[in-house]
């Protein structure tokens, strides 16, 4: 195989790309924001490499348009220039249109007569650009990106119709993860619709025969409790810290973290939490509100609070308290979540929801353990695929209009 090697800058110029950053703060307010509209992408819509349209912000056309220089395209790369800066997401058929954002940067190439776009967004995942971006970046305490940081990435290719095999091989990868996290988004949705149904909505088995009695929180099931969510959780002490520092890339027990990609690293020491299936444990990130039930030994990362209930099942706990707080702004809410007052069943009934919605929690368990093995298969393919220590330009692989298809 062979080689090119440039500055991603020098290949933008040539297929008049551009290295841009999204609007200033002068130049979309917060009053620009509506309900309805198109979508602006923010660093924080960066998750797991790819845009989440979840709390996403929206403007509207006539603003879309005053700032059309900011408009993404399809086969577009986004960063987030603050913070976790080796976050990155490719721009698919129907985000094309969506705007960039405050805080972010594009990669546009316009055209992809030197470099694949899906091939680029792989190339600069790998853990060496991602090492050289954060060694470029400017800011001791939050490292910052810039243009010109972005310009100066060197980038080694081979052939674009090897390009576009090695963005299938792994493409492909990651659909498997996608089409199995849809999955799992739809057990869970099974599951909380079963939980609603009986505890929200009040129409448990039964229900027909129990009457209706005045509470804190309104009318609510006779026998039924408001209590403080403090009252039914146990705390766990963290255990050993772990940090980016001293976990590892592979091992035994996972390193839990608060972030969307859930696993800081891993280490071959003892677990400090011994979760099984038949004695979950709970975690809730104290900066992010993510909640999690865990099946598995594991160890914690910064901030990462393990729990568990002290008389109800944790699946139960788990839908009563998802969503009590949410993150509006970077602090700890661990007091708060434990503030908030909850209506609560007799234990019996919590168990008959847990026997029903368990066998949704063991199917969610096994895909996402699929999905694990298919990360770490794709993350070890990246580097060799791409240096060519696996050599696919002989590999006959028949790619029909690109790779990137939406």
């Amino acid at each position: 195989m062979e080689f090119t090697k440039r500055t991603l800058g020098d290949i933008c110029d040539e297929v008049k790309g551009i290295v841009q950053t999204g609007p200033f703060g002068s130049q979309l307010h917060k009053s620009d924001y509506k309900d309805e509209g198109i979508p602006v992408v923010m660093p924080k819509n960066i998750i797991e490499d790819k845009i989440s349209i979840e709390e996403i912000a929206r403007i509207g056309k006539k603003d879309v348009e005053r700032l059309s220089q900011h408009k993404l395209q399809k086969g577009d790369i986004v960063y987030g220039r603050r913070g976790d800066i080796g976050r990155r997401a490719l721009i698919k058929g129907e985000q094309a249109g969506w705007l960039c954002g405050t805080g972010c940067i594009k990669i546009s190439l316009k055209n992809a007569s030197i470099l694949e776009p899906s091939f680029l967004y792989y190339y600069l995942g790998q853990p060496e650009i991602v090492s050289w971006i954060y060694n470029q970046a400017i800011g001791a305490t939050m490292p910052n990106l810039n243009t010109s940081i972005i310009r100066s990435i060197p980038i080694t290719y081979p052939s674009l119709t090897t390009q576009k095999k090695i963005a299938y091989i792994l493409s492909s990868y990651d659909d498997l993860i996608e089409n199995n996290t849809r999955r799992i988004e739809i057990l869970e949705q099974m599951a909380k619709l079963v939980y609603e149904e009986w505890f929200v909505k009040f129409r448990f088995p039964g229900h027909e025969n129990v009457k209706m009695v005045p509470s804190d929180l309104g009318e609510i099931p006779k026998r039924w409790k408001v209590r403080e969510v403090s009252e039914i959780l146990k705390r766990f002490k963290a255990g050993k810290k772990y940090t980016q520092d001293n976990v590892l890339e592979e091992g035994l027990i996972p390193v839990i973290d608060q972030s969307e990609k859930e696993i800081l690293g891993f280490h071959n020491d003892i677990a400090d939490h011994s979760a099984s299936l038949k004695n979950p444990i709970m975690i809730f990130g104290d900066h992010t509100c993510k909640i999690k039930i865990l099946i598995e030994p594991f160890s914690v990362g910064p901030n990462v609070i393990p729990f568990r209930s002290e008389d109800y099942p944790e699946i139960f706990v788990f839908f009563l308290i998802k969503n009590l707080v949410q993150t509006k702004e970077y602090k700890r809410h661990w007091n708060e979540l434990q503030a908030k007052r909850v209506v609560l069943p007799d234990v019996p009934l919590a168990m008959d929801f847990v026997n029903v919605v368990n066998p949704l929690f063991k199917q969610i368990t096994l895909l996402e353990h699929k999905n694990q093995n298919l990360r770490k298969t794709r993350d070890l393919l990246l580097p060799k695929l791409i240096s060519g220590e696996i050599d696919v330009s002989d590999l006959d692989i028949h790619i029909r209009n690109g790779v990137q298809e939406s």
